[in-house]
């Protein structure tokens, strides 16, 4: 699809490299210059999709220095930030007033029309968002920081939660894109920056769903998550995110059950686990006989009649042809 580009450096010669990876680089995220720490050559993966206005990437890649500098920032034909989600690795950022370290788990933000340097020493995995000034300006409602902001978005105590939904938004949309709904990707993209940065947006009941939606998806199979899990991990009360869930007519314990539902049903179409048993179990059901009921129950078949009807496509309800 356009907008969405593999790019690796395995293969090409040690001297194209890291030629290479830099032009890459500078056609659909950040331009920048790239070194070994050790002479060993660069070994780097990339996955970009390019929105209407935002670029996601997945990058890997083994130890290695990149610097953006005055002639890198002289050449860009927009101005941007750029929010770095560390998966694996630890890293540095060096700017002019300052060092940062991310660990996995951490997420940075920068404007990229300030030079820095950034270190791999163990290689990295992350994901990267650019979003041009005006953009992040114009949903935030705030100015470009002036300093690098640095939050967790892993599941651990202070998380912010709506960071982490927006890294699973990325993670997903590389993952599996959908070109029809790129449009849709960005604005969701666009809700939750404005959430994770406007102190306002935060405390509307649109984010809250949002963000329990994203948890609720992160911990989908895990048969123990309640309504009252959902509600501490986004830090609000029971009530007040059953408000939220309530303004769409669907409530939370029932938002999770059709999630589980969901999945279950892809899972018996795409030939999952062999029994029915192990798809309930695969989709955070415990018990077999539960899931079957609430099978039946919505989807108007028993989930063994639904997977005999997965290899005629056709005679599976709400397909085109049926």
């Amino acid at each position: 699809m356009d907008g969405y580009r593999r790019f690796s450096t395995l293969g090409l010669s040690g001297a194209e490299r890291i030629e290479q990876w830099e032009r890459h680089n500078a056609e659909t995220l950040v331009g920048l210059a790239a070194r070994s720490i050790d002479g060993s050559p660069l070994e780097a993966t990339e996955v970009n999709l390019q929105l209407p206005h935002l670029q996601f990437a997945h990058v890997r890649a083994n130890p290695h220095i990149v610097e953006r500098n005055a002639g890198h920032i002289s050449a860009s034909e927009t101005a941007g930030v750029a929010l770095y989600f560390t998966l694996a690795g630890d890293a540095f950022f060096y700017h002019q007033n300052g060092v940062h370290l991310q660990r996995p788990g951490t997420l940075l933000i920068c404007d990229v029309d300030q030079p820095f340097l950034r270190g791999f020493a163990r290689g990295l995995q992350e994901y990267v968002l650019v979003v041009p000034r005006e953009v992040f300006e114009a949903t935030t409602e705030i100015r470009t920081p002036a300093e690098p902001l640095v939050l967790h978005f892993a599941d651990v105590p202070g998380g912010d939660v709506h960071a982490a939904a927006l890294a699973r938004l990325v993670e997903r949309s590389l993952a599996d894109p959908d070109e029809a709904a790129l449009a849709a990707t960005e604005e969701s993209a666009f809700d939750l920056l404005r959430t994770m940065l406007s102190p306002d947006a935060a405390h509307s009941s649109a984010a809250y769903r949002r963000t329990a939606l994203a948890w609720i998806e992160r911990h989908l199979l895990d048969p123990t998550i309640s309504v009252a899990h959902v509600a501490r991990a986004i830090g609000v009360s029971e009530r007040h995110l059953a408000r939220a869930f309530g303004e769409t007519g669907a409530g939370v314990a029932r938002t999770i059950l059709e999630l589980r539902l969901e999945h279950a049903r892809r899972l018996l179409e795409d030939g999952g686990p062999a029994t029915i048993g192990e798809v309930a179990l695969a989709s955070g059901f415990v018990s077999h006989a539960h899931f079957s009921r609430v099978f039946r129950e919505r989807y108007e078949m028993t989930p063994a009649q639904w997977r005999r009807l997965a290899s005629e496509p056709s005679a599976l309800p709400g397909s085109a042809t049926a």
